[in-house]
């Protein structure tokens, strides 16, 4: 008597089939095309255009502009050549699309600004001094950490 009807699959298998896994191969392959693009037209990074899908085997590039679609599309056989030579040999073709509501500015993110932190008056500080005396342990050790910061802000205003 059979207890299992399926064989047993290896796990590796199952993970290929998985649609995540998909996904994630093919965000993989169009961050590999991108920065395959970009090495092409010789640009420190693409602010200009990326690739954005594949779909029968045909890649589709935005562009912000009319003017980067017409120099990707006068280079459009070399850059289908370079990718079918390093990446996809399956590659049927290359579509250009202008798109100017593209947001392709990879900006360093704006510094934080740091939050003013509450004064602490030397009276206060002294109150505190005062307090970790009659303390024990690490609280008493946090008062005399923050009774010295306060008077060291002081100084230094």
């Amino acid at each position: 008597m059979a207890r299992y009807s399926t064989k047993p699959v290896a796990l590796h298998q199952l993970l290929e089939q998985n649609s995540l896994a998909r996904s994630a191969q093919h965000t993989q392959l169009l961050r590999q095309l991108n920065t395959e693009l970009i090495r092409f037209l010789q640009l420190e990074q693409s602010a200009f255009c990326k690739i954005s899908t594949i779909k029968a085997g045909r890649l589709m590039i935005l562009c912000q502009s009319p003017a980067w679609a017409t120099r990707l599309k006068m280079q459009r056989d070399a850059i289908l050549a370079n990718f079918r030579q390093k990446i996809l040999p399956e590659l049927a073709g290359i579509d250009i699309e202008v798109s100017p509501n593209l947001q392709l500015q990879y900006e360093k993110p704006a510094p934080v600004p740091q939050k003013d932190l509450p004064k602490i008056s030397e009276q206060a500080a002294d109150y505190l001094l005062a307090a970790a005396d009659t303390m024990d342990g690490k609280l008493k050790e946090k008062l005399q950490k923050l009774a010295e910061l306060a008077q060291r802000r002081s100084t230094t205003n």
